[in-house]
């Protein structure tokens, strides 16, 4: 699990190191990184386009402004990631590989469960600031969710190796039956307040960004943004200590 997890950790830790000060990521820029992974960008892909977007502005003369959001590192990354593609290309093709899976300490498959009770915690929690949308039931959804977790964790208690591909693919799929029963159920006015704060959000930066990010984005944005709101918890193996 500490790959999943450090992909998030490490592109933050460099983004600051690069910046030469602490500044905490917005929820822009983690809405990017995430973007990032479900793009397939590798690690060190990220990693290289923030040192270029630094190097370049290193090299400036007049330095007024700093680069205080991983947005202005998105075209570079994106055109890094370009330039990996094309030197796959033509190279000696791999063999498939399976599914990740590893063979977890005791120390690292109890953090595991612990991080899941969490989350059913506040899965419980939530249940109590759901409305009740007649046209959505988004409370049995999550009920469902919560008993979900319980089964993977009684799973998890099993001694042996642990497919941490395919548990992140049931705890996002979760999310995503939260996230759009909420989104069908919702009034109206409550998702335009919504969005419109999403896009507020986005507006000074859409010139570095290009249209299927913006979408991802946004939608990435009012996912937490909804999920904040209920106090519902991020489910996904990268939030899942974040919670």
């Amino acid at each position: 699990m500490e790959n999943y997890f450090n992909y998030f950790t490490e592109i933050e830790e460099h983004f600051q190191n690069c910046r030469g000060t602490f500044k905490l990521l917005s929820p822009l820029d983690w809405s990017l990184i995430e973007s990032f992974q479900a793009a397939g960008i590798p690690l060190e892909v990220v990693l290289k386009g923030i040192e270029r977007v630094f190097e370049k502005h290193n090299k400036k003369k007049n330095r007024t402004r700093m680069v205080n959001s991983l947005a202005y590192c998105t075209q570079t990354i994106l055109a890094e990631f370009e330039r990996h593609k094309e030197n796959l290309v033509g190279s000696v093709p791999r063999r498939p590989q399976a599914s990740p899976v590893g063979q977890p300490g005791e120390s690292d498959r109890q953090n595991l469960l612990g991080l899941l009770d969490k989350a059913r915690e506040r899965l419980a929690q939530a249940l109590g600031k759901l409305p009740v949308l007649p046209e959505a039931p988004v409370r049995e959804v999550v009920d469902h969710c919560s008993r979900s977790l319980e089964e993977i964790k009684t799973s998890l208690t099993v001694p042996g190796p642990i497919d941490y591909q395919t548990l992140e693919t049931k705890l996002c799929i979760m999310e995503e039956k939260i996230l759009g029963s909420l989104i069908s159920g919702l009034s109206d006015e409550l998702l335009l307040e919504a969005r419109g704060e999403v896009q507020q959000e986005i507006h000074r930066h859409r010139r570095t960004l290009k249209a299927e990010q913006i979408a991802l984005l946004e939608r990435k944005m009012l996912q937490k943004k909804l999920f904040d709101r209920f106090g519902l918890p991020r489910l996904s193996l990268f939030y899942l200590p974040l919670n």
